[in-house]
């Protein structure tokens, strides 16, 4: 496992039936973690310092814990659930959590708790299942120690095994404003990434999905942030002299429950900002990546900018699959719906260049973007206004029809006018394609989507 595999990991807590427990059970919990953790001098790593904070707020929320000597009267039961916390807590690191403190942390348990001796092997056991041991969760599942706790712990193998599977790497690049954040925040579901018209940052943003939804994002950008705000997930810190930025979170899209790392790179141009093309190029060379979404900005085709990262994009590709995004497609529709001769055009420029049957993708990551928002909140008026005027204008005019009939992909049938919004913008049909190629799909013919 890697270091960036922690921000794949759901946080469990949330999922945990100590939960349900009063304010003074679930402190006791918490103390009790913390207690373990210092026990074997683990406390000093910085992800486990965080996530001490963040299971602090979560289980104990505005009480402050008492200082001083605790009674620890939650039921025994629970005890049984600790190794699961702890390795979240320790970032599955192998070091500490296979190791002889384990065996210091599991003593600690029997003894504090008057557990039965035989008890421990069970703990060493819940340790290993924690860290992704298939054969040790049969056997934890059976146990008569896990009655009342198996739907919890079934989220719990699920999450382990998410982690440990090997991610599907998707590059994301495109000049400047192409939308490309505005498409990310679409596809992610979530608004983690600035929207707006210029170059914002030179970061390679690292986006990793996570199995289920938790309720939180998580940021690595110089300081670790477990449940990022708003404002650290759009504003960069100044402090951080790397190169790289990291988010875990949920994926709310086609793409949700797969295991994804998203690497947005920032927009070139080859006249300003030579440190964010650099970066770009050094990421495309890398290969890095199994998928390549390449971001058009519908109203700006063919420039000299573009000319020149696609030659780069052409020549470092290698065996990884490429889609066409042709963003803001809905500044191309007229009545004469010569969007499609738009479409027509950019093909044959792309196979000019070197790009056979090159995939493309029209769609208004916009559309897509405040469809997505209004199932998770309230649209401002000047919003929900934009979003009805995308209705009327991809009623009359909707991509579905170039999906469908040009790339030959089955019809998007939605039951409201939302749903119906999120097709016709193309975003429905370019989710599924997205999925069709993960998944190992043809790409060239009516098996796209």
């Amino acid at each position: 496992m890697q270091q960036q595999d922690i921000f794949a990991s759901t946080q469990i807590i949330a999922f945990n039936p100590i939960l349900d427990e009063s304010i003074d059970i679930r402190t006791q919990y918490f103390m009790y973690l913390k207690r373990l953790i210092h026990l074997v001098r683990w406390d000093k790593r910085k992800y486990t310092k965080a996530q001490i904070n963040f299971y602090k707020s979560k289980l104990c929320g505005e009480q402050e814990p008492k200082k001083g000597t605790i009674t620890y009267s939650f039921d025994s039961r629970f005890c049984y659930l600790l190794p699961y916390d702890l390795a979240i807590m320790l970032g599955f690191h192998p070091k500490v959590t296979k190791s002889e403190k384990t065996k210091i942390i599991v003593d600690k348990i029997i003894t504090d708790f008057s557990l039965p001796q035989e008890h421990s092997t069970f703990l060493l056991k819940a340790f290993d299942a924690a860290l992704g041991n298939q054969m040790a969760w049969e056997e934890i599942l059976n146990s008569k120690q896990s009655r009342g706790f198996k739907k919890y712990l079934n989220i719990v193998r699920k999450n382990i095994s998410f982690i440990t599977k090997k991610p599907y790497n998707i590059l994301i690049t495109a000049t400047m404003s192409a939308g490309k954040s505005t498409l990310i925040n679409s596809l992610v579901g979530k608004n983690i990434s600035l929207m707006q018209n210029m170059a914002c940052t030179s970061k390679i943003h690292t986006i990793i999905s996570k199995p289920m939804e938790d309720g939180v994002t998580s940021e690595y950008d110089h300081d670790l942030s477990l449940d990022a705000s708003r404002e650290d997930l759009l504003t960069d810190n100044d402090d951080n002299k790397s190169s790289k930025i990291t988010v875990g979170t949920y994926f709310n899209s086609e793409l949700a429950g797969e295991r994804i790392i998203l690497f947005d790179s920032p927009g070139v141009n080859s006249s300003e900002n030579i440190e964010h093309t650099e970066i770009s190029h050094q990421i495309i060379k890398s290969r890095r990546y199994q998928l390549m979404l390449y971001v058009l900005n519908a109203t700006q085709l063919g420039t000299t900018d573009e000319e020149q990262h696609l030659e780069i994009v052409k020549e470092w590709l290698g065996r990884a699959k490429i889609i066409f995004i042709m963003n803001k497609a809905d500044q191309l529709i007229s009545e004469d719906d010569s969007y499609l001769d738009s479409i027509e055009g950019q093909r044959k420029f792309l196979i000019s260049k070197g790009f056979k049957n090159p995939i493309i993708c029209p769609v208004s990551s916009r559309a897509a973007y405040l469809v997505k928002k209004s199932k998770q909140e309230t649209l401002s008026r000047l919003e929900r206004r934009e979003m009805e005027n995308y209705m009327d204008k991809f009623e009359q005019h909707p991509l579905s029809k170039y999906y469908t009939k040009r790339l030959k992909c089955p019809a998007i049938i939605a039951d409201n006018e939302t749903d119906t919004l999120f097709a016709n913008c193309g975003f429905a049909y370019l989710e599924k394609v997205i999925v069709n190629i993960h998944d190992g799909g043809k790409i060239h013919d009516s098996s796209i989507c």
